[in-house]
C-alpha cells in the first residue's frame, strides 16, 4: 500500500488548525497527522511539501447541473421562469446529446478540480454519461436521474424516468466513487402522485432524493393555488421529509417550515449566487442554522451562476448573510467552510468524507498563500473565505489520487476540453 506524507504550514484536521505538520495517507485513506513524517511508526512515507500552504478537506458541491456549463452566459439577466421556459428548456431540447454531455461534463470536471471541489451532486439528464466521465476523472459524485411529468428524449413519463433510474441504481449501487440518487425536478413539474413514486423508490433503495424547493415566490403562489399547500407543506404531506432528502434553494420558507425541517432532519442546499442572479431572493440561512437544520452549499448550474466555484460561493454566503442580518458575527469563516465540507457530506449521506481525520477518505485540497492578496497570514480560514480565489488552489486529491498538482490537471486534457467546448459554442451560436 502506497504511503505518503503531505507537509504544509497549516493543516485543518478534525476541526482544528495544526502548524508545520504532515498529513499521513495510506492508499485511499487518511492515516493521521504528525509533526514528523519519519517518527516511530510512520516510516516508509514518500514526502511531498506544500510550502506556505493550507491543507483542507475538498469542497462538496451539493447542488449542480454539470452539463449546463455549455450554456454558460447564454441567457443572463432574466427571471427564473422566463430563463427556464423561454431559453434553457428549448436549448436543452435542441442540443442535449451524449456527445454534448461528454464535452460538458469534462469541462465541468476540469473547472471543479481546479477550484477545489472533490465531490458533487449532479441533477440532470444523461446520468450514465455524467457518471462515466466523472469516474474517469477520479472525482467523487452523487448523481441523480431526473424525473418530470412530461416527455423528453430521456423518457416518456414519470414511470419511464423512474425505470431508467432503477437501471442506473443497479449499475452504481456498490461503486466506490459514484452514488446513485433520484431527482424529481420540483413540485411544480412533478405532480404529487408521481412525486410519491419517487419517494417510494428512494425509500425502497435507501438512496437520496434531490429536488428544487421554494426557489421563487411564483413557485410558492402556484403551489398554494393548485394544492392549498406551500411546496414544503406538500413535501411533508407526501412523506419526502421522512427519507434522505436534499432540498435545493429553500429561499421562500417560513419559520414553521424551518422548525419542521429541523424536526425531520432535512438537508438544505444553499445556492446563493444563483438565487441572487435570478432575482429569487435570499434564503433564511442563519435562521436555519440556528434551528440546527443542516445547510450545505451548491453552486447550481453554470447557466445561472455562472461558474462552479465553491470559494466564490463561500465568500458570498459569509458576506451577504452578515449584511442581511446586520450582524458581523453571523456565519463565520469556519461555519461557512463546514457548510462546504462536513455539512455537504451529511447532505449527500456520504460516510468518511468531508473532514480530515484518521480512517476517512483522502479527499483534500491545497491552498497557497503565495500571492499578494493572500499575504500576510493571521488566520488561514479567514483567508480562505475572505481573500482567496479559486486559482489559489494548487493541488486536488480524491481517495489519495492526485487529480491536480501545480495547477496542472492529471486526469483530463484541459486544452482539448476547452477546444471541444468552443466548437460546441460556435455550433449553438450559428443555429
Amino acid at each position: 500500500m502506497e504511503r505518503k506524507a503531505y507537509y504544509a504550514e497549516y493543516i485543518y484536521y478534525q476541526g482544528e488548525m495544526h502548524r508545520d505538520s504532515y498529513l499521513l495517507v495510506q492508499g485511499d485513506r487518511i492515516h493521521g497527522i504528525s509533526t514528523h513524517a519519519d517518527e516511530e511508526g510512520n516510516t516508509g512515507y514518500t514526502i511531498e511539501h506544500f510550502h506556505n500552504s493550507l491543507i483542507i478537506p475538498g469542497f462538496i458541491n451539493t447542488h449542480t447541473h454539470l452539463p449546463m456549463v455549455l450554456f454558460r452566459g447564454m441567457a443572463d439577466d432574466l427571471a427564473l421562469m422566463d430563463w427556464l421556459k423561454n431559453h434553457i428548456w428549448p436549448a436543452e431540447s435542441k442540443w442535449l446529446s451524449e456527445e454534448f454531455a461528454i464535452t460538458a461534463t469534462e469541462l465541468a470536471a476540469a473547472e471543479m478540480i481546479k477550484s477545489g471541489t472533490t465531490t458533487c451532486n449532479d441533477m440532470y439528464f444523461h446520468a450514465g454519461t455524467v457518471a462515466s466521465v466523472l469516474k474517469r476523472t477520479g472525482m467523487r459524485a452523487v448523481i441523480g436521474v431526473g424525473v418530470l411529468d412530461f416527455a423528453t428524449k430521456f423518457g416518456k413519463n414519470a414511470d419511464d424516468y423512474i425505470e431508467r433510474a432503477a437501471e442506473f441504481y443497479l449499475k452504481y449501487e456498490k461503486d466506490k466513487l459514484i452514488s446513485p440518487a433520484l431527482c424529481p425536478h420540483a413540485p411544480y413539474t412533478v405532480k404529487p402522485e408521481n412525486f410519491k413514486k419517487c419517494i417510494d423508490f428512494c425509500a425502497k433503495h435507501d438512496v437520496l432524493l434531490c429536488t428544487h424547493l421554494s426557489e421563487s415566490p411564483h413557485e410558492n403562489a402556484e403551489s398554494i393555488q393548485k394544492h392549498g399547500r406551500t411546496p414544503a407543506q406538500l413535501m411533508n404531506d407526501m412523506g419526502a421529509l421522512d427519507i434522505k432528502t436534499n432540498l435545493a434553494h429553500c429561499v421562500h420558507i417560513n419559520d414553521e417550515e424551518i422548525a419542521l425541517f429541523a424536526e425531520k432532519g432535512v438537508n438544505v442546499s444553499h445556492c446563493i449566487q444563483s438565487n441572487m442572479k435570478l432575482g429569487s431572493g435570499f434564503a433564511p440561512v442563519k435562521k436555519m442554522l440556528d434551528a440546527c437544520v443542516n445547510v450545505s452549499i451548491g453552486t447550481d448550474g453554470a447557466a445561472s451562476n455562472n461558474d462552479l466555484d465553491m470559494i466564490g460561493e463561500m465568500n458570498s454566503i459569509a458576506l451577504v448573510h452578515k449584511g442581511l442580518n446586520f450582524d458581523a458575527t453571523a456565519l463565520s469563516a469556519e461555519t461557512v467552510l463546514k457548510m462546504a465540507t462536513v455539512n455537504g457530506a451529511k447532505t449527500l449521506d456520504l460516510k468518511r468524507v468531508g473532514e480530515l481525520k484518521r480512517g476517512n477518505q483522502a479527499d483534500f485540497i491545497v491552498l497557497s498563500f503565495d500571492e499578494p492578496h493572500m499575504t500576510p497570514v493571521f488566520n488561514p480560514l479567514s483567508h480562505l473565505v475572505y481573500s482567496a480565489k479559486s486559482t489559489d488552489i494548487t493541488a486536488t486529491y480524491v481517495a489519495g489520487q492526485c487529480l491536480m498538482k501545480d495547477r496542472q490537471l492529471k486526469t483530463l486534457d484541459e486544452e482539448k476540453i476547452k477546444d471541444d467546448a468552443r466548437r460546441w459554442a460556435l455550433k449553438i451560436k450559428n443555429n
